[in-house]
C-alpha cells in the first residue's frame, strides 16, 4: 500500500517533496516551517511554496549558475574570512541605494 501511495504522489515526471527550515520565534525560540517543492522533470523546473502553499519562486534545475547557486554564494561569501569566493563582489554605492541599504 505504501508503494502505491508513493506512486500517486510522485510519478515519472513529477516529484512533490517537502522539508523544514528554522525561523526565529518569540524570545529567541526557533520555529520550524515547512517548505514544499514541485519538481517538474518534463520541463526541468523546480517550484517552491511556503507554509501556506503560496508560490515562492521557480528555478530551472538544469541551469548552472541559477538563482539558488547565487544565493548560496551570497549566504557564505568568504573563502577564509578575508577573501570573497569567486563571483562575489562588493555592491557599489549606486547598487546599495537601489536596494535601499546604504
Amino acid at each position: 500500500m505504501r508503494i502505491l501511495t508513493q506512486n500517486l504522489i510522485n510519478n515519472m515526471s513529477h516529484y512533490r517533496l517537502k522539508t523544514t527550515y528554522n525561523t526565529e520565534g518569540a524570545y529567541g525560540s526557533v520555529d520550524k516551517q515547512p517548505i514544499y517543492a514541485h519538481h517538474n522533470l518534463s520541463c526541468d523546473y523546480v517550484t517552491f511554496y511556503d507554509e501556506r502553499g503560496e508560490f515562492i519562486m521557480t528555478v530551472p534545475d538544469t541551469l548552472d549558475g541559477n538563482i539558488l547557486d547565487a544565493i548560496n554564494k551570497l549566504y557564505a561569501p568568504w573563502k577564509d574570512n578575508q577573501t570573497l569566493v569567486e563571483g562575489v563582489e562588493h555592491m557599489t554605492l549606486e547598487e546599495q541605494d537601489k536596494c535601499g541599504i546604504k
